[in-house]
């Protein structure tokens, strides 16, 4: 073959490639190559508190090359963990949208449907949970997304470990608080709580500061508190105390007691809340029912007296079956709650 004829050969060779390469391109012909891709990541930051709440965070990435239609995403909620409206936020560049539903087994499912979603753009889905006082103390959060007019989609899942009363690893400390008082508070009168604090036996021994809080409802005054080893100090209605020594597995600090003053505009119930925290345990509170006497409130010998005792039993034998609704005072008494009495001949 001549220099010349292959030449020509080479160049009709040249051409046709070019040909199979270029009129895809001028016809408006997508290559196969260019198409959706979506990838899905789902993060939270440190452990979930029963009781208490967590974030979780999930973007959506299209990593093609081609627009999405609508992209999906579904987020379901293991259990133990909700959320409501409201508790989650949508950062999209794109018309994006949040309904919140459920799975056939009662737990929740977040979905959001994004329209349009440029290549190389994502959306990002901050989903803030609520975690019950009995949820497991791991769980996984699974998250998946989807463009069916691509095909493409992807998948996640989000280990979580939860802590708390019966899930705080082993070798951890695991605080619990006990807040007490002995009787009945009287208005115009004083009180005094009793705070304890104890780590679990199967637990580890705390570290660094251990703080323990106290705000008394309005009503009720603190004048001062103390506990062998604690250091406290009162703010307002506030009672807080510190200590930094370690505490044994199956042991208790010394007993911190609060005093209180009790005003005449205290309420006749109330409920008084202490909560304690640090050493390395999660957190831990405990309610104390109080009730109050005296003063406004039925039972107390304020306002000048008390409700007579009064049995009329024979005493008026001419009537029967006597039903009063009244107050019945003796001078300067009160019958807040407006008891009955019934008067019945013997």
């Amino acid at each position: 073959m001549t220099m010349h004829g292959l030449r020509r050969r080479m160049a009709a060779i040249a051409m046709v490639l070019g040909l199979g390469i270029a009129l895809p391109f001028t016809a408006g012909v997508t290559p196969a190559f260019a198409q959706a891709q979506l990838r899905i990541t789902k993060t939270h930051e440190g452990d979930f508190p029963r009781g208490g709440q967590g974030v979780y965070t999930i973007t959506v990435t299209n990593t093609g090359d081609e627009t999405t239609g609508t992209t999906g995403m579904d987020d379901t909620l293991p259990e133990g963990l909700t959320t409501a409206e409201g508790q989650w936020e949508v950062d999209a560049g794109v018309d994006t949208e949040c309904v919140l539903g459920q799975v056939p087994d009662g737990r929740q499912v977040l979905r959001c449907d994004a329209q349009n979603l440029p290549a190389g753009e994502s959306f990002t889905v901050t989903v803030t949970v609520d975690v019950s006082a009995t949820a497991p103390c791991s769980v996984t959060n699974t998250a998946v997304t989807s463009d069916p007019l691509s095909g493409s989609g992807d998948e996640v899942d989000d280990p979580t470990t939860i802590t708390g009363e019966g899930c705080d690893p082993a070798g951890n400390p695991a605080l619990s608080i006990n807040k007490s008082h002995t009787g009945s508070f009287t208005q115009g009168g004083t009180g005094s709580y009793a705070i304890g604090v104890s780590n679990a036996a199967s637990a580890g021994p705390t570290t660094g500061t251990v703080t323990v809080t106290d705000t008394l409802p309005a009503g009720v005054t603190p004048t001062g508190a103390s506990g062998t080893g604690w250091g406290c100090g009162v703010s307002g209605q506030t009672v807080t105390c510190t200590r930094s020594d370690a505490l044994a597995a199956g042991a208790s600090y010394p007993t911190i007691t609060v005093a209180t003053n009790v005003t005449t505009a205290a309420a006749c119930t109330f409920t008084n809340t202490a909560s304690v925290s640090g050493g390395g345990s999660s957190s831990a509170s405990d309610n104390d029912p109080t009730t109050v006497t005296g003063g406004t409130c039925n039972g107390g010998n304020g306002g000048g007296g008390s409700i007579l005792p009064i049995n009329l039993n024979g005493v008026i034998p001419m009537f029967n079956n006597i039903s009063i609704n009244n107050n019945i005072d003796s001078p300067g008494a009160s019958n807040t709650t407006n008891q009955d009495f019934e008067l019945n001949a013997p």
